[in-house]
């Protein structure tokens, strides 16, 4: 299960805003970098979205942890995750997440072409549909509306995958 992920938009206050819709959630300013914006399921599975400004990127933090401080509220101590500006992101990557919704395919096409989005409906190698939403034109979010989430989840498991994919790779361990 994925708990989280962060990504970069031109507005992060009304990309969140969209996503919370997406997932039944709600959005909350994140004070951990400024600029940025949470969207937070309402389901209790803990999903969340953080959205930065386009500028900004992760980097690795440096020394090691002091265990002598206290962390009081979100701030980034020197041996974390440290996210500044880093000059906007223009260029597509190979990044993608995929989430579900209880909405229709019609009410997330129209959600997102209100924002002004690319967004269309997509037949995944006729094992599921999602609804591609781009946001930004750079960062591609698939999103599977229930019927589609469970087509999914009906094929992503090991049984599924070695039948459109050919046999697992040997794991690390097995070698």
């Amino acid at each position: 299960m994925i708990a989280h992920v962060s990504l970069p938009a031109r507005d992060p206050r009304a990309t969140a805003q969209l996503l919370a819709q997406l997932i039944d959630g709600e959005t909350f300013d994140f004070p951990v970098v400024p600029g940025a914006a949470i969207a937070v399921a309402r389901d209790g599975s803990g999903l969340a979205i953080e959205v930065y400004p386009q500028d900004m990127a992760h980097h690795p933090g440096t020394g090691t942890v002091d265990p002598r401080v206290t962390v009081a509220g979100p701030q980034a101590m020197p041996w974390e995750d440290q996210i500044r500006p880093d000059g906007a992101q223009v260029r597509a990557s190979a990044f993608h997440a995929a989430i579900t919704t209880a909405l229709d395919e019609d009410a997330v096409l129209a959600l997102a072409r209100a924002a002004g989005l690319r967004a269309l409906g997509c037949e995944r190698g006729g094992v599921f549909r999602v609804i591609e939403v781009w946001l930004d034109n750079t960062i591609l979010i698939e999103v599977l509306t229930r019927p589609e989430a469970a087509r999914y989840q009906a094929f992503m498991n090991p049984r599924g995958c070695a039948a459109m994919f050919g046999p697992a790779l040997a794991s690390a361990a097995a070698r």
